[in-house]
C-alpha cells in the first residue's frame, strides 16, 4: 500500500545555469574537504524569504473521500441497479445552465458524491434521492446568495445529472478488491489515514525543502566552480536517468522525452544545465554543514547503505560511499532548515 501512494510523489530539479572552469580537481566525495568559503559566500540562510506550505487536515471525510476514490477505480464495486438513497456515494455525470446558457464549473462527468454530506448546493443532493441508476434528473435550484463563486450566486440554475452507478461499501468482504492482501475494512481505513498523514507530510516537506533550495541558491554569490565537480555531477546525474530508463524498460533519450520533455537535441546541455545547479547546491550545503557542524556518522553511513551492492564497472566502492555520505549530508543540512521554517 505505501508503495503504491507513495510512489506518486515527484523529483523537483531546479534548472539554473553556472560557467566557468575550476580552481582545482574536486569530486563530489571531496566536499568535505574543500574550502567552501574560496567558493560560496552564504546568504543569511535562517532568515530567507521562504514560503512555507499550507499544510493539509487529514480529517475522517478526507480519508473518507480517498477510500472512495479507490473503490471507485474497482468496477466490481459498481452497483448498476437500485435508486439512490440518503447516505449512498454516487458517481454522476451532470451540467449546469443558467438562463440556458452553461456556465463555468458547471459540468462534470464521473463525480463523486456522498448523498446528504452538503457538498453541493441546497436541493442538489436531496433531489437525487430516490433517483434510479441510469436515469438523468432535471433539478431546478438557485445558488445561495453567499455562494463563493460571485457570477453564479444567487442565481436561478437548472442542472440534468446522470445516476452513473452507485458505491458498494467497504465491507471486510470486498476490501481485498479495493487493495490485495487486507481482510479487515478496518484495518485499511486506519492503514489508510496513518498513510494519508505520512504522504501529505512528506508533501509538505518537500515543498518547503523546494522553496527553501531556491531561496539558498538565489542568496548565494558563487566564485568560479570546479569543472570536475561539475563534470562528476553530471556523470551521477546520467547514471541515476539510466538506471531508471532501464527500470523502465527504456532507452534513455526515450526515457528523457517521456518522463522530463528532454529531446535528445537537448539532453547534453540539460545535463550540464542541471550538474551546475547541483555543484553550486553541494557548496553551498557543505558549507552550511561546517558552520552547523553538521556531519555523518560512520555509523549512519553504514544503517543506509546495509545489504546494497556497492561496487560498479565504473567507480569503485569508496569512491559509491562517499557519494552516498554527501547526500546523507545533503539530507540533514536541509532538515536543519526545515525546522527553522516550519
Amino acid at each position: 500500500m505505501k508503495k503504491k501512494w507513495m510512489a506518486a510523489a515527484a523529483l523537483f530539479c531546479v534548472v539554473c545555469v553556472a560557467a566557468g572552469c575550476g580552481k582545482k580537481d574536486i569530486r563530489i566525495a571531496d566536499l568535505k574537504e574543500v574550502e567552501t568559503d574560496d567558493y560560496v559566500t552564504l546568504p543569511d540562510y535562517k532568515n530567507l524569504q521562504v514560503t512555507v506550505p499550507a499544510k493539509v487536515e487529514i480529517t475522517d471525510d478526507y480519508v473518507k473521500s480517498f477510500i472512495n476514490s479507490r473503490i471507485d477505480a474497482v468496477s466490481d464495486l459498481h452497483e448498476l441497479t437500485g435508486t439512490v438513497e440518503n447516505g449512498d456515494v454516487v458517481n454522476i455525470d451532470y451540467a449546469g445552465t443558467i438562463d440556458g446558457t452553461a456556465f463555468q464549473g458547471g459540468t462534470a462527468q464521473g463525480q463523486l458524491l456522498e448523498i446528504g454530506s452538503g457538498g453541493f448546493i441546497e436541493g442538489f443532493e436531496e433531489g437525487l434521492v430516490g433517483a434510479s441508476v441510469g436515469e438523468t434528473k432535471q433539478l431546478t435550484l438557485k445558488f445561495p446568495d453567499n455562494y463563493r463563486n460571485a457570477d453564479v450566486a444567487g442565481k436561478d440554475c437548472a442542472f440534468a445529472v446522470k445516476i452513473n452507478y452507485i458505491l458498494t461499501d467497504l465491507t471486510d468482504e470486498n476490501v481485498s478488491l479495493v487493495d490485495e492482501g487486507y481482510q479487515n475494512a478496518e484495518t485499511y481505513r486506519e492503514d489508510a489515514k496513518r498513510m494519508l498523514v505520512e504522504y501529505n507530510e512528506y508533501q509538505f516537506e518537500r515543498e518547503l525543502r523546494n522553496d527553501i533550495a531556491v531561496n539558498l541558491l538565489a542568496g548565494c554569490t558563487f566564485e568560479e566552480i570546479p569543472q570536475s565537480l561539475t563534470d562528476d555531477y553530471k556523470n551521477s546525474l546520467r547514471m541515476d536517468f539510466e538506471n531508471a530508463a532501464a527500470a523502465e524498460n527504456a532507452g534513455l533519450e526515450e526515457y528523457m522525452a517521456a518522463v522530463y520533455g528532454v529531446t535528445a537535441e537537448n539532453m547534453e546541455s540539460t545535463l550540464d544545465e542541471m550538474a551546475q545547479r547541483c555543484a553550486k547546491e553541494g557548496i553551498a550545503l557543505q558549507a552550511i554543514a561546517n558552520r552547523e557542524g553538521l556531519f555523518i556518522l560512520d555509523e549512519e553511513l553504514d544503517a543506509a547503505i546495509s545489504g546494497e551492492a556497492l561496487a560498479t564497472q565504473e567507480q569503485d566502492e569508496e569512491q559509491i560511499r562517499e557519494n552516498i555520505r554527501v547526500n546523507l549530508l545533503y539530507d540533514k543540512v536541509y532538515e536543519f532548515l526545515v525546522d527553522i521554517y516550519e
